[in-house]
């Protein structure tokens, strides 16, 4: 029975894997890092801007769930503005600042989380996007990375209207999706075009 157990002991401590490698393979929980999403369709992504686009927030006040919509927003408006394991972020509209365009200095670790944005602000200008699969349900990866989204980015999302209330929900099926560029204090539009 001696022998057994030490053999089985013997065996898992073989087998295991070090913390080291476990931390080296774990996926990184950085919203700024580019991830390798599989699942979601290539054609979802846009190489061309659509054209005559309106801001998210005037398209907020008037669409109701089932309408087709196409809008001009930045990812972000929370920490963690990509789901982890669903093909679903946040967009907030280009007029709420996120702190990297409050002032020159870089005095904020997050700003995609629009930290200095009121409440009543971020309900009144941010959108759940989710990208679906054949199913309806949300492609089962991160958008994070995929066809170059990452927080702060400038996008424009062509889908439609699945939900939304008066307390600010705004949940956008996208069906096409244009990446653009970065804004910086200097220029706050510049990478919306």
């Amino acid at each position: 029975m001696l022998r057994l157990t030490t053999t089985i002991v013997l065996a898992a401590a073989l087998l295991g894997c070090d913390a080291k490698t476990t931390e080296q393979n774990a996926p990184s929980n950085d919203p700024t890092t580019t991830q390798a999403p599989t699942g979601i369709p290539a054609e979802t992504y846009l190489t061309e801007r659509p054209a005559d686009v309106l801001d998210l927030v005037e398209i907020k006040k008037s669409a109701k769930a089932g309408d087709t919509v196409v809008f001009l927003a930045r990812v972000g408006g929370r920490v963690k503005p990509f789901a982890e394991k669903q093909a679903i972020f946040v967009a907030a509209d280009p007029s709420l600042k996120s702190c990297e365009l409050m002032s020159t200095e870089d005095y904020c670790t997050m700003p995609w989380d629009y930290c200095c944005t009121s409440r009543e602000d971020l309900k009144r200008g941010t959108a759940t996007i989710r990208i679906l699969g054949d199913d309806g349900r949300p492609v089962a990866t991160s958008a994070q990375g995929a066809g170059g989204l990452e927080p702060l980015k400038f996008i424009v999302v062509a889908g439609t209207v699945s939900d939304r209330n008066d307390e600010g929900l705004f949940v956008v099926d996208a069906d096409r999706i244009w990446v653009g560029g970065k804004p910086t204090y200097e220029e706050p539009r510049k990478g919306s075009t």
